[in-house]
């Protein structure tokens, strides 16, 4: 394994976001250039090696995480960085989106205003005055933050009814 390859495994290992080929380039003192040939190798071996660990492309942007099938063990020993009532709020919203507060805290109760405030603080949604309430939709930051490589809110509804449906 090259400097180079070396350099942008670290960095990816190290982040908690997906990120840019020059964002990459930037911390490791390399060429763009450099950090796309590195990243292909990488990808290539870690597909190669069949491990449990991805490198895998959101848009423009590269993360590295646990593949699928080994997701749980991760989750039974990783720290939660939101509770599990705020996650339910986010799922809600990514699967009904456009989605009104109003009718999310007829769905969960008054508690979906904290709940929305801190994933608005977090940059995981966003929302848009209609009115006396506000339409919520979820962010690029959403996408990035769960690893799900969609645009439209129908693509990640279909990602939660696939996700949904395995059992592990």
């Amino acid at each position: 394994m090259d400097e180079a390859m070396k350099i942008v495994e670290a960095v990816l290992f190290s982040t908690d976001r997906p990120m840019r080929v020059g964002e990459i380039a930037k911390i490791g003192g390399l060429r763009s250039e450099e950090v796309s040939k590195a990243m292909r190798k990488l990808r290539e071996e870690y597909e190669q090696r069949d491990g449990a660990i991805e490198i895998v492309r959101i848009g423009n942007k590269y993360v590295m995480q646990l593949r699928d099938e080994y997701v749980n063990y991760g989750y039974s020993v990783g720290k939660k960085e939101m509770n599990d009532d705020v996650l339910k709020t986010l799922a809600i919203i990514a699967y009904y989106q456009p989605i009104t507060q109003r009718k999310l805290r007829e769905m969960l109760g008054t508690k979906v205003y904290q709940h929305v405030d801190e994933l608005k603080k977090r940059g995981l949604i966003y929302g848009k005055k209609s009115g006396r309430t506000e339409i919520l939709r979820t962010t690029k930051r959403f996408n990035e933050y769960f690893g799900i490589d969609a645009s439209r809110p129908e693509e990640i509804k279909k990602f939660f009814e696939n996700a949904g449906g395995e059992k592990k």
